[in-house]
């Protein structure tokens, strides 16, 4: 991950990057939380607040991948669908497991 190159796309220097994604990773944390209790409750509208908020931020930082996952299961939650969350929920969590091992590395 090069989170210089990630900081000069949004207009940040890598250590104001870093910073900012730290506090992704520690509120996306807490939003994962919220996410997985929303769906184990098969409360589609927790699911689509929990799911937008982890949209939003990943997208203002430019992960991606976070972003395209979370979209979808705002998506389906909205349509009542909860098919597929678990493993988007998972896969959530490995990627915001990645960022936070690529920020203790330097």
């Amino acid at each position: 991950m090069n989170f210089n190159e990630m900081a000069e796309h949004i207009g940040l220097d890598e250590q104001d990057f870093r910073e900012m994604a730290e506090l992704f990773v520690s509120v996306g944390v807490t939003d994962l939380d919220k996410l997985r209790d929303a769906y184990a409750q098969r409360n589609c509208q927790g699911v689509v607040m929990s799911a937008h908020s982890l949209k939003g931020a990943s997208a203002n930082l430019g992960f991606n991948d976070i972003y395209e996952i979370a979209k979808r299961v705002e998506a389906d939650a909205r349509a009542q669908k909860l098919d597929g969350a678990d493993e988007a929920i998972g896969k959530i969590a490995q990627k915001l497991t990645s960022i936070s091992a690529a920020l203790e590395k330097h």
